[in-house]
């Protein structure tokens, strides 16, 4: 049986496959509503729309939005133009929209509800004017965005009126209708121009005289106003939404019998989605039609989006968009199995012989249907139910409805036909209709492959890109073969089909060979075998792309991408790179590990020894080298000669170096390959302007790429599950549920090996307990056992060291034992052994050359100790104990030298040491003090700095050891020190230094003038005393300077109070100069007192002088005080001359003039000021004068100095 001949309606006729808002033909309209199919869905939105529809018949409501929507196919363009006739109630060929919904039986009947029959019936009575419009196609390219749909609005408002799409012009017709003039002006323009006003009204630009003549012939403007009025027309028009909605209301108004206007808006929602100024202005033009006309206007839109998803802008305008979703009160969504419902009735009804033959066949081929088409990773694609079922989509399968309806949705976002492709629903029928149209032919044993849709497709994709990419294809020989075979093109089309609905069907051999069937007797490995192939060819020629189990269609821009990728030179070391880090950073971590050490005696230590280690993978190193003693090298097939060859694997392994031999197949490092040829493309790679859409293809290839890394990390995980371990020349069984527990499992095993020394660690150190071993000290040191094999491997290294002349430190320790094979210990077991050393007393500590003692502050020894950032610093050496030798020349030196016996500790060398240089700091103390009072002055003071010297070298010595060593070399300098140190302490204690510094003070006074004056008494007192001094050791002499300071005592104060009397008589001589100059002047008592006391205070200060110096000096001081004061009155005698001379101009300034031309305003008085000179500043230069003429010449030079210093109004005041 033929398929054509199953089908209930001649599947050949003609129907119209894309519903759109457009004005069509009668016969048209007819088919339309005599084949519309309502469906379950739709007699509730029937319902729900009638009865609110009728509210505003009724009464008033505010409530007259409509929202219709519904993904692509589901019909909601269709059933907006079917209310449209309905609420026209249009009539074609004597039957109305209403009769095609209401005639019938129960069972033909289209509306099943009575209540809804009757809310349609009210609807269809009551006058009104439908406007349907698709909106992009009525929006006028170039207008403001600002008042774009409002102008939308107002021009189909104004066409169904009658009146002019322009704006401007339709205000004028509206004017002449309300004036019952534009019939008369219509007849008049006709009149002028030859034809009628709507013909030529859309040209009325170049119509200017024409319209002018009419509107004065009908009295409407004077010639004046009509031009005037033609000014303003070319201007832009604004008109505001309130505007609007007064111009609808207005018109409702002029009609009567409650006449309604209704706006159907087709895909609205493609028109504002997203813009936040559009969306307001639909909210703003629905809320004041309802405010307005209270139910008289209703907009009713689509959209192929939800009113929420096309409203959705977050942010502060998110409140604004709530708004608008209250305005389309009546919401109605339309789903797509609809759709399905409606293709199957209005397309794909069987006749009776039809229907009965399929259900009858469906049971020789249901279980090999179910078998046949079972798709991976795709739950949503439905099969056969049933034979009815079977029978009712035939020769289709059930998937393909929604699959199709995906396809051409996704094909539409992702712009691949432009705007061709119908957002209709009968769009979706168009391609089932003519598919079967195209199969009508084949047999009842044939289905329909997804493929064959394509030719429908086809026709909207146009010449677009990737239609381009199909015909070039389909023109290539190495595609399509030489029997004209061009499967390899229907794989191609099915590919580009799925290309953007993964989340439907994924695109793997199987769903692609699934997609492929096209029959129900199918061989389908033979066809799983064929798509194979034709997959392969269409890799190779670049046209897909396989991500893992996925085959992608790519466009010509994904193709070059695709191109450019490949071309991506990569290195083994690229690929070797990855692994390193997916293995050992991801999979593994961290590069250490705990060591679980178990000792000699059993004991496990956790954490305590953590390891690193080196990290390859064949010859390429992940990261720094951090430990060459443990290494771990992974081997991959680019390790040539070795990957495959277990011998040479269990060769090549040594303690040092584990090697692990992963099993990775040739398909994994493709995988590898793949990704990082993809990833660098991505990350580098920014723009290209040559590629259309480049951030889109980049965008796929990333997502895939992640996809593909997430493939690659399971694939690795297994691989890893299969890994052989070799070491130490040996294969190594490892135990451990995943990879990294295998791996600590054999870095375990080899740690044991090559840090078996380790086990020399018997108790777990830390810096608590080494800090609780430096704070004991005497008796109450208790020797400890802890780690004493361990303790005697740093001893013998030590030794070893020093035994070459090498210096130790503590970074050589640490260099050598901490971390290191075959140790491995740790900071704090090093710490351990040292302190140990140290404290017993076998080992000396030097920080930055200084030695530390026992019997140093405990915290810097430990910071010395516990030194991390400098450990170089910190010296060590070994050392041996002092003798009895050397402890009894402590004792012998103690007792003569501080009088001390219990000096020595036989216990501990360095409390010895410590208490003999304790004593020595307080003997350098005392004798230094000594000393520093007058310098070398005191008797054998070179004695001291000698033995100073010595003293300093002892508290100078590094550490013990050079401590017994310097005793033992200056032990002669200091028993003579011991002789002479009673004598030196005794003059530094008793009177003696008292007697020496008052004799010292005596010849100073003396010598130490400036005015070397004394008398012979005096002179021979002073002889002797210097004798006395200059003796080196005067301790028996010094009791002479007793009676010595007392007779210099005696002769000193009388010569000063010779000289005292001098000098008082002369400042006294001075005083009364003063005095006596003063008393001469005006100004007496401003100055007496204070010259009186100035002089005084000078002689009073002369009995507190004890030097000649001083007394002399105050005799100078005395005539510079006399110089003083003399300027002192000269200034005030200026001072007074100048008040004198203001107050006599002033008096001149106010005497009146004489009334006569006789009188002569008096002189203003001249003011003389006095400077006071000194002779001795008016001789220049030392003269010597030998006769008259030479005096002459003195006198001439001293008159031409004195002319030289007379000024104008200047007084000389002459002083010796």
């Amino acid at each position: 049986m033929k398929i054509d001949d199953m089908f209930l309606k001649d599947i050949h006729r003609n129907i119209e496959g894309v519903i759109t808002a457009s004005k069509v033909n009668d016969e048209q309209v007819y088919q339309e509503l005599d084949e519309y199919v309502v469906t379950k869905e739709l007699q509730g939105h029937f319902k729900t729309f009638f009865d609110a529809y009728k509210k505003g018949v009724l009464g008033d409501t505010s409530k007259m939005g409509v929202w219709i929507q519904g993904f692509f196919g589901s019909g909601k363009s269709h059933f907006l133009k079917i209310l449209s006739y309905i609420l026209e109630n249009k009539e074609i060929n004597g039957k109305t929209a209403f009769d095609f919904f209401t005639e019938g039986d129960e069972g033909t009947q289209k509306i099943k509800d009575d209540m809804t029959i009757a809310d349609m019936r009210l609807a269809t009575i009551t006058p009104t004017n439908v406007i349907l419009f698709n909106v992009e196609s009525k929006h006028q390219t170039g207008t403001e965005e600002k008042n774009s749909l409002v102008n939308v609005f107002l021009k189909v408002f104004n066409d169904s009126l009658g009146f002019s799409t322009i704006p401007q012009l339709a205000d004028l017709e509206r004017d002449l209708s309300k004036k019952g003039k534009f019939e008369v002006f219509k007849r008049a323009f006709e009149a002028e121009q030859g034809e009628s006003w709507e013909e030529s009204r859309h040209e009325i630009d170049f119509l200017e005289d024409e319209v002018v003549d009419a509107l004065v012939a009908v009295d409407y403007f004077s010639e004046t106003a009509a031009r005037n009025w033609f000014a303003k027309y070319e201007k832009d028009y604004q008109i505001s939404i309130e505007d609007f909605a007064e111009l609808v209301e207005e018109h409702l108004q002029s009609k009567e019998n409650n006449e309604h206007i209704v706006f159907l808006v087709d895909e609205i929602g493609q028109y504002i989605g997203g813009n936040r100024s559009l969306t307001l202005q639909l909210q703003t033009i629905v809320e004041e039609l309802g405010n307005k006309s209270r139910g008289k206007a209703w907009v009713i839109v689509t959209s192929q989006e939800l009113i929420d998803a096309v409203t959705d802008i977050s942010g502060s305008a998110a409140t604004d968009f709530s708004k608008i979703k209250g305005r389309f009160e009546t919401t109605l969504s339309l789903s797509s199995a609809n759709a399905d419902e409606v293709i199957q009735k209005r397309i794909l009804a069987k006749n009776t012989s039809g229907q009965q033959f399929l259900e009858a066949d469906y049971s020789n081929h249901a279980s090999n249907l179910k078998l046949m088409l079972q798709f991976e990773d795709s739950p949503e694609l439905k099969l056969f139910n049933d034979a009815k079922n079977y029978a009712d989509v035939f020769p289709f399968v059930p998937y393909q409805f929604n699959l199709l309806a995906n396809i051409l949705t996704q094909i539409s976002k992702h712009s691949i036909q432009g705007s061709n492709l119908s957002r209709g629903e009968r769009s979706l029928l168009a391609f089932f209709k003519e598919t079967a149209e195209r199969n009508a032919d084949s047999d009842s044993q044939s289905l329909v492959s997804l493929d064959q849709f394509y030719p429908s497709l086809e026709k909207w994709l146009n010449e677009t890109k990737n239609n381009a990419v199909i015909k070039q294809a389909s023109e290539n020989s190495r595609i399509v073969s030489g029997n004209g075979d061009n499967f390899n093109i229907d794989v191609l089309k099915v590919l580009f089909m799925i290309k953007y609905v993964d989340q439907n069907v994924k695109p793997t051999l199987n769903n692609i060979t699934n997609l492929l069937i096209s029959r129900v007797d199918e061989d389908k490995m033979a066809l799983r075998k064929k798509v194979q192939t034709a997959l392969k060819v269409l890799i190779n020629e670049n046209l897909i792309r396989q991500n893992l189990q996925s085959y992608v269609f790519q466009t010509d821009e994904e193709q070059e991408v695709t191109r450019l990728i490949n071309n991506i030179d990569l290195s083994a070391a690229d690929v070797e790179n990855k692994l390193a880090v997916d293995i050992f950073e991801d999979k593994v971590g961290k590069n250490s590990f705990s060591y679980k050490n178990r000792n000699a005696v059993g004991k496990t230590f956790e954490n305590r020894y953590n390891f690193s280690y080196n990290r390859y993978i064949d010859d390429y190193m992940h990261g720094k080298s951090i430990n060459p003693q443990l290494e771990v090298k992974i081997i991959t097939p680019y390790y040539d000669g070795l990957w495959s060859d277990e011998t040479q694997l269990i060769y090549q392994s040594t303690k040092n170096q584990l090697l692990i031999n992963v099993p990775f197949d040739q398909e994994f490092m493709n995988h590898m390959s793949t990704y990082i040829k993809v990833e660098r493309y991505v990350t580098t790679t920014t723009t290209n302007s040559a590629i259309r859409n480049f951030a889109a293809v980049k965008a796929e290839k990333t997502t895939e790429n992640q996809d593909l890394n997430a493939s690659i990390q399971n694939q690795l995980s297994e691989f890893l599950k299969e890994a052989s371990f070799y070491f130490n020349n040996n294969t190594l069984e490892v135990s451990g549920s995943d990879f990294k527990a295998r791996l600590t499992d054999a870095l375990q095993q080899m740690a044991k090996l090559v840090y078996h020394k380790n086990e020399l660690i018997d108790s777990a150190i830390t810096e608590a307990d080494i800090n609780g071993l430096l704070r004991q000290s005497g008796d109450a040191f208790v020797a400890q056992t802890d780690n004493q094999n361990a303790i005697e491997e740093v001893k013998r290294y030590i030794q070893i060291q020093q035994g070459k002349n090498l210096t130790i430190t503590m970074k050589t320790l640490r260099d050598y034992f901490v971390g290191k094979e075959p140790y491995g210990f740790v900071n704090e077991d090093i710490e351990w052994a040292i302190a140990r050393l140290f404290k017993e007393g076998n080992l000396s500590l030097f920080k930055n050359a200084i030695p530390l003692s026992t019997t140093d502050d405990v915290s810097e020894i430990s910071k010395s100790i516990f030194e991390r950032k400098s450990p170089e610093k910190i010296r060590i050496e070994l050392r041996q104990k002092a003798n009895e030798t050397q402890k009894s020349l402590v004792k012998s030196l103690g007792l003569e030298l501080f009088n001390s016996k219990n000096i020595v500790d036989d216990s501990n060398d360095d409390n010895t040491h410590l208490r003999f240089v304790d004593r020595t700091q307080k003997m350098i103390a005392e004798f230094t003090g000594y000393i520093s009072e007058a310098g070398a002055h005191y008797p054998q003071t070179e004695v001291v700095n000698k033995a100073l010297k010595i003293l300093r070298q002892i508290i100078a010595a590094r550490d013990t050891s050079a401590f017994f060593e310097v005793l033992k070399e200056k032990e002669a300098d200091l028993r003579d020190w011991a002789e002479d140190l009673e004598d030196i302490k005794n003059f530094h204690v008793s009177n003696q230094k008292t007697l020496w510094n008052k004799s010292r003070d005596y010849i100073e006074r003396i010598e130490g003038s400036m005015i070397k004056e004394s008398t012979p008494a005096i002179d021979s007192i002073l002889s002797e005393m210097k004798a006395i001094l200059k003796q080196s050791v005067p301790y028996k002499s010094i009791p002479e300077l007793g009676r010595l300071n007392g007779a210099f005592e005696t002769e000193y104060m009388a010569f000063m109070d010779a000289k005292t009397k001098i000098a008082a008589d002369k400042i006294e001589s001075i005083k009364q100069s003063v005095l006596e100059d003063l008393g001469s002047r005006d100004f007496e008592d401003t100055f007496k007192n204070e010259a009186v006391s100035e002089f005084d205070k000078l002689i009073r200060a002369l009995d507190t002088y004890q030097k000649i110096d001083q007394i002399e000096l105050a005799a100078v001081q005395a005539e510079s005080l006399q110089r003083n004061f003399i300027n002192k009155f000269t200034l005030e005698e200026n001072r007074r001359r100048e008040a004198a001379a203001r107050i006599e101009e002033q008096e001149v300034q106010e005497t009146p003039a004489e009334n006569n031309d006789d009188y002569v305003p008096a002189e203003k008085p001249k003011l003389k000021k006095i400077e006071t000179v000194y002779v001795k500043s008016l001789i220049k230069q030392s003269s010597r004068i030998g006769s008259e003429s030479d005096i002459d010449a003195f006198i001439n030079d001293l008159k031409a100095e004195l002319l030289a210093q007379l000024k104008n109004d200047i007084e000389l005041d002459i002083r010796p």
